[in-house]
């Protein structure tokens, strides 16, 4: 396993699975993201702005509804880093898989964050068990961490 530890969070993610980060001054946004081989993924944004979880999750459920003919959508309840989440469970269909999506969104005291995870639900079947133990490994470090000026 490989740990991430910047921007006032950490995860650890699986060996062998890449790491991109991208920081949107304009608009205070940081965004994680690990890839497996295959198409699953998992990212974590870190807004730096005043927005609510639910505002984060009903942008990406509507983003998700203009992609996708058929969505179906499922409420969640979830913990991630000891925060209660607003949670959506998506199922679509895309290039005639079925997907799965798991969008969940949080706010700590420095940032709004937006975690969402995804696969083909046949890649599922051997990708789950590692996207949602990245999900588990989330920490949020509410001190020690001045915000987005210190990224910037």
């Amino acid at each position: 396993m490989n740990l991430f530890n910047e921007y006032g969070i950490s995860f650890e993610y699986p060996d062998g699975w890449e790491l991109t980060k991208h920081v949107d001054e304009t608009h205070g946004e940081i965004q994680i993201s690990v890839h497996s081989e295959e198409s699953s993924f998992w990212v974590i944004s870190l807004y730096f702005v005043d927005i609510t979880p639910e505002a984060l999750l009903d942008g990406s459920l509507e983003a998700f509804r203009e992609e996708y003919e058929e969505l179906d959508v499922y409420e969640a309840e979830v913990k991630l880093a000891g925060k209660t989440c607003v949670a959506l469970d998506l199922e679509f269909v895309c290039s005639e898989l079925i997907n799965s999506a798991f969008l969940r969104a949080f706010k700590t005291e420095l940032f709004t964050a937006v975690v969402l995870y995804q696969g083909t639900d046949q890649e599922l079947e051997h990708t789950r068990k590692d996207l949602e133990a990245i999900s588990a490994s989330l920490d949020v470090f509410d001190s020690g961490f001045d915000g987005y000026l210190d990224v910037v």
